[in-house]
Formats: structure tokens, C-alpha cells, sequence
């Protein structure tokens, strides 16, 4: 007989080296026993979770050319962890009359011993399946002590003992200025062709690995502007693979995330990342919908635009250099019958938000003025708690209302007219209600937290710092800018509630 050798081992490591050999000296030995001719030997260094692997596929191509009659491996798990691609082999050797042989015992198709090949398939998968979570609840304990699990650190840090350190190059230094550069309105790709240009080690060159590039890309860039190990904290635990033989990963939700705060020195402060998280949030939400703004921040080449909108039609204003201002893109572009051709000045636009700021950092000088608000800020934010918490308990009441009913008709203590009656207005109050309910939750979505009102400062002093209104001061303050058809202007602050302040201190 023709035999074909299968050996495996997960991983590179020496100790494995050495197993594929010993499998194969006692392969060679067996067949030299039997009388049989070893025509192939595949051997691989993987995880046997996985169902596309070059080797098995080149051994289920060979079986079906008939290449060999047997096939021999020290124990199913060696062919696959995976069921799906056991099943697959037991078809393709069933099919075209191969014989297979596992050292173990499990299965020898010489005597006939087939009917266990799924069981074992199964049992080789789950068992696999438990070593994965294993090692996943080994790594999640380890995430929840604040200690790092990734196989590397953070562009700008090291790891020592699982515990993150700024580096004491220039790698952090070049983090900063990559937060800093995308804020005064630089993209993704501009940065990284910005990055590239001057030679800047990329992270993989940092981190030592084997393919190492000396290109930057804009996706680069994006992962540590999004990575919020910069402000000092542990965030894990962020995505997980679908199965032990499914490696897609998918991204949890926002509250399964392992979080540790202030496990290691902060790289970038958290006024500065939320900034950014909201302006990539924003670029992101603007593009698809206004073909008018580009989602590149890059292009942006003058002071407003990609920030400022039209009221009545939603499109972005474009600049015009004769007026020094913005008008309607859709009023430029198309005529008056498209949209007004309502203009604002850059000077009025920057002279309404210097005014803002002034009146903002004027009441954090103040401190009585200060208190004054905040308490207001307070009171307002505890009535609509009321609101909100009276609202809910009215839905709740009406939902045990409709329950009652049901039980009522199921007991066949009212008549089917009559509970389908009181569902009705029960549907429409319940309606009602939860109309309230959300009007009050964006009430409460626009109300400013008391406790933000050291957030705002921050940004203000930062602002007023500049001496003057730039793209990187409108990029951490506003979120956009809103022109009626009057050339009314109206300003939405990346802080909620600021315009509230505004409104007290008027």
C-alpha cells in the first residue's frame, strides 16, 4: 500500500520541531513494519481549529488523485480540531476508497471503524473549544489587574512585567503630534505621507517585527488616534474571535470593555483624545450623508469649511475669496432656485465665537458668578431626572396595566371586544408616554453636567491661549456652525449644554 504521513504540531517552537520529526521517524518505522511505501508527508506548524490550512488541502487534493491508499496520523486531532473539515476528509477518503489509520486506535478503516469518526471530531473540537476559553478567562484576569495582555505595547510604550512606561525616545513625542496635527484638520493619509516624508520609524519597525514596513498608512495613523491606552487608562478587551474555529473577530459592545483607570503614565491628556474621538465620529457621520463634505479633514483648506451648514438644505457652505466668506454650496452651485444664496463673513463668524469664549472664561474667573451657574446647571439637570423618572414609571405602569388585561381575558373574565378596546387606548397612551420620554431624554442629552464644567474650561483656556481663532481651536470647541436664510448664526459646541451657559450668562 501507498501511504501518505500526517504530522502536526501548533506551534514553531523547538520542542514542536522536535515532535514532527519523532512523529515521522515512527510513521516510517510502522509502514517499514507493514510492508506499505511512504509516498507523502505532510507536515505543518499550525493550529488545527482552522479549516483553510495549504497542507490539508493539498491532502485532500492528493486523495482525490488517488496519490496514496492510506492515510496515516498519530491521532484524529492531528488531522483537525475542526469538525467541519474532519467531516470534509471523511468524505473525500470515503469517497475515493482511502483508508485511515490513527495510532491511537480511534479509527482504523482497515477493520471497518468508522462509525466513531464524528464523535471524535466533535470531542477534539470542544476540547479545543475549552483550551481557547481558558486561555481567554487567563487573559481577561490579567486585564482586569491593569496589566497589559497584548504581545505588543502601544506606539510610544514599553512593557515590563505588564505594566505599560513612556518610552524615553522621541516615539511619544511623535504620538502628540500626530493628536495634535489631525485636530488643526490634517486626515488619516495627509499625516502619514507627512510621517513618511520625514522618516519617522513606523510602528512595526518600533515594535522589532520580522515584516517590518517603513510606510506609513492612513489606517495606522486612525488605530492610535483611537487607542485610549494614550490618556493613562487600560482599555481591553475591546473584540473576541467568533469561535476556536472561526478566527473573524468581532468588536463587543462598549460595556463589556475591561477597563482600568490611570494604570500607567497618560501620553495624551482626555480633553485632547475625546476631541479627536468626536471630530473622527463627526467626519465619519458627515460624508455619506453631505456629498458636499469630504470625510478627509485635510482637504479643508479654509477656516470653516466642513464645519458650517445651511439651514434650510442641510449642504455644507463653500468659501468665497472676493467676499472673504461662505455662502450656500447648493445656492452656489445650482442657482437661487436651488437654495437662498445667504452668505456669512469669516471676520462675523470668528468674532461671535472670541465673543463666546470670552464670556465663558470670564465666568470661570468669576468664581461667584461660577457658583451661581452651577447651581442653576444643577437644579435644571434634577428636574428633568424628575421628569424623566416620573415618565418612566408611567410606561411601567401601563405595560402591568395591558399585562392585567391579558390575564383577565385568557381567563375569560372579559370578552375579546373589550380587552382589544383597552389595548388600543392603552397602545396610543403608551405611545404618548414614550414620546415624552424621549423629548425628556434629549433634554437631558443637551443639559451640561455639572461636573463637565472643568472640561469646558480647560478647553476655553486652551482656546484663548491661541490668541486668535484657528482651525484647531474650532475643531476641540465646535461641532458646527448654522446659517438661516437671514444669515442668522447659530453655534452647536462640542460640549453639551455649553450654549445653556451662554444663554445664563446673556
Amino acid at each position: 500500500m501507498k501511504a501518505a504521513i500526517v504530522s502536526r504540531v501548533s506551534t514553531k517552537k523547538e520542542v514542536q520541531e522536535n515532535s514532527l520529526q519523532n512523529q515521522k521517524d515512527y510513521f516510517e518505522e510502522y509502514c517499514l513494519e507493514k510492508g506499505w511505501d511512504v509516498v507523502e508527508v505532510y507536515t505543518e506548524s499550525e493550529s488545527g481549529t482552522k479549516f483553510n490550512r495549504k497542507e490539508m488541502n493539498r491532502l485532500i487534493a492528493d486523495a482525490k488523485a488517488r496519490k496514496f491508499d492510506i492515510i496515516l496520523a498519530k491521532e484524529l486531532s492531528r488531522l483537525a480540531r475542526n469538525q467541519r473539515l474532519a467531516l470534509e476528509i471523511k468524505e473525500v477518503i470515503e469517497k475515493h476508497g482511502i483508508h485511515l489509520v490513527t495510532l491511537d486506535g480511534a479509527i482504523d478503516t482497515t477493520t471497518g471503524n468508522t462509525h466513531m469518526f464524528g464523535l471524535f471530531a466533535w470531542i477534539y473540537e470542544q476540547e479545543a473549544q475549552r483550551t481557547s476559553e481558558r486561555i481567554k478567562m487567563a487573559l481577561e484576569t490579567k486585564a482586569r489587574k491593569g496589566l497589559f495582555k497584548g504581545s505588543n505595547p502601544p506606539y510610544g510604550y514599553t512593557v515590563c512585567n505588564g505594566k505599560l512606561f513612556v518610552r524615553e525616545d522621541e516615539i511619544p513625542s511623535i504620538v502628540q503630534r500626530i493628536f495634535r496635527r489631525y485636530i488643526e484638520g490634517k486626515g488619516f493619509d495627509a499625516i502619514a505621507h507627512e510621517l513618511f516624508e520625514e522618516g519617522v520609524p513606523t510602528p512595526s519597525i518600533v515594535a522589532g517585527k520580522k515584516k517590518q514596513s517603513i510606510y506609513w498608512n492612513g489606517s495606522s495613523v486612525r488605530q492610535i488616534l483611537e487607542n485610549p491606552h494614550y490618556t493613562g487608562d487600560m482599555v481591553q478587551g475591546r473584540e473576541t474571535t467568533i469561535s476556536v474555529t472561526n478566527k473573524a473577530r468581532r468588536e463587543k459592545s462598549e460595556a463589556d470593555f475591561i477597563v482600568v483607570e490611570h494604570t500607567h503614565e497618560a501620553i495624551i491628556s482626555r480633553d485632547v483624545f475625546d476631541t479627536v474621538q468626536q471630530l473622527i465620529e463627526s467626519n465619519r457621520r458627515r460624508s455619506p450623508e453631505n456629498p458636499d463634505v469630504s470625510s478627509r479633514p485635510h482637504q479643508n483648506v479654509n477656516l470653516f469649511t466642513g464645519v458650517i451648514f445651511c439651514e434650510d438644505c442641510g449642504r455644507g457652505f463653500h468659501y468665497q475669496r472676493n467676499c472673504k466668506g461662505y455662502i450656500c454650496g447648493r445656492s452656489h452651485k445650482h442657482g437661487n432656485k436651488a437654495c437662498t444664496k445667504h452668505r456669512v463673513r469669516e471676520k462675523v463668524l470668528v468674532g461671535i465665537i472670541q465673543e463666546d469664549m470670552q464670556k465663558l472664561a470670564k465666568l470661570f474667573d468669576d468664581q461667584a458668578c461660577y457658583n451661581e451657574v452651577k447651581a442653576k446647571l444643577v437644579k435644571a439637570r434634577t428636574r428633568v431626572e424628575k421628569e424623566l423618572n416620573a415618565a418612566a414609571a408611567k410606561i411601567e405602569n401601563v405595560k402591568k396595566l395591558k399585562s392585567k388585561a391579558l390575564s383577565r381575558y385568557l381567563e375569560d373574565a372579559i370578552p375579546k371586544s373589550d380587552y382589544d378596546d383597552y389595548v388600543v387606548n392603552q397602545d396610543a397612551e403608551l405611545a404618548k408616554l414614550l414620546q415624552d420620554k424621549g423629548r425628556i431624554e434629549a433634554s437631558m442629552s443637551a443639559a451640561l453636567d455639572s461636573r463637565k464644567l472643568d472640561e469646558v474650561k480647560a478647553v476655553v483656556t486652551s482656546a484663548l491661549a491661541f490668541e486668535e481663532v484657528n482651525r484647531e481651536v474650532i475643531n476641540r470647541f465646535i461641532e458646527k456652525v448654522v446659517v438661516a436664510r437671514d444669515s442668522t448664526v447659530k453655534l452647536y459646541y462640542r460640549f453639551a449644554g455649553t450654549s445653556k451657559i451662554l444663554e445664563l450668562l446673556a
